[in-house]
């Protein structure tokens, strides 16, 4: 069984940069860029990064806003806070050198049985499950858990990665989730586990896991207000990132609506009528240059909302009138 999912690795895995040298910080940065984000949307962020900060000494002399500045638009900016805060720790406690302990990396920011389990396996090839919503899929169909059963992937996890090199199998399982046993409509011809799948036997593959009950959706109506003068726009810091004012209510004021956004964060689902004009009161703002600065993506929304070139040029149009 173990033998079948290693050579189908081997035929025909992504050839992700991470998986080049198997360097520590390279592994570390990449997983923690993975946390609730796809690869494609991680690769161009990963190759910045680490041209920026190609060592973890690096990352550890470096301000908090050029990192986030970095992760400006990958959103969870905790998990930069705390990669940055990892760092230091192992400069100040290891000289530097990332731990092959797993009891010493849980004692870092941001590392917890997951990410623990990954850096041990795939960058030291130490014998550590991991388990994330691929590896989870993947097991839960294999042995056919209707149900949530979280103890019983993690042993099936631990078993499995003993049985042959750590890295590969646990790649391995995490690509076949991502690749193949996916979430809806699995391809379950070429899976290399086909043959023992009880899911597939039984019919129930698109079936498993059972969906999570999902919070209901919460739908929340803002304005955003750019006041730009000479001296830079209006902005707020929230946890280190740059943001535009923005209300529940409009405040009194002479404004132009500009443009319109959407966002989503979790089940939120934001609705921003975007404005330009002066605020009158300022108080825990300051002017600052737009440029080169950490910003979330909804305030990278926000700017381009009022960015719109028709409605520049019809403006443009009446001033020359």
């Amino acid at each position: 069984m173990i033998q079948a999912l290693v050579d189908w690795f081997d035929r025909g895995h992504r050839p992700l940069p991470w998986r080049e040298r198997y360097a520590p910080y390279h592994v570390w940065v990449s997983e923690v860029m993975l946390q609730q984000t796809q690869v494609d949307t991680v690769l161009p962020y990963y190759h910045r990064f680490l041209e920026r900060f190609p060592t973890l000494d690096e990352l550890a002399e470096a301000e908090e806003e050029d990192v986030l500045r970095l992760w400006s638009g990958l959103g969870y900016y905790n998990r930069a806070r705390n990669f940055r805060a990892a760092a230091r720790l192992v400069v100040r406690r290891h000289d530097g050198r990332i731990p092959s302990s797993y009891d010493e990396l849980l004692e870092l920011p941001g590392i917890g049985r997951y990410m623990a389990g990954a850096i041990l396996s795939i960058a030291f090839n130490k014998p550590y499950p991991i388990v994330d919503g691929n590896v989870r899929r993947v097991l839960s169909r294999f042995y056919g858990w209707k149900e949530e059963q979280p103890k019983a992937v993690w042993e099936a996890a631990e078993e499995i990665v003993r049985s042959g090199e750590p890295r590969i199998v646990n790649q391995a399982l995490m690509e076949l989730g991502a690749t193949v046993c996916s979430a809806k409509a699995p391809q379950c011809l070429p899976c290399p586990w086909n043959s023992k799948c009880v899911a597939l036997k039984l019919g129930i593959a698109e079936s498993i896991p059972a969906p999570r009950k999902r919070p209901r959706t919460v739908h929340v109506q803002l304005a955003a207000v750019i006041d730009q003068n000479q001296h830079g726009f209006l902005m707020r810091e929230t946890e280190g990132m740059w943001e535009f004012p923005t209300f529940t209510d409009l405040p009194t004021g002479s404004f132009e609506k500009v443009g319109h956004c959407r966002h989503s964060i979790t089940h939120h689902r934001m609705e921003i009528d975007v404005y330009e004009g002066k605020l009158g009161r300022t108080k825990g703002y300051r002017r600052k240059a737009f440029d080169n600065l950490p910003i979330t993506s909804l305030t990278r929304k926000i700017q381009d909302a009022g960015k719109d070139p028709q409605r520049k040029n019809a403006k443009t149009q009446r001033r020359k009138k």
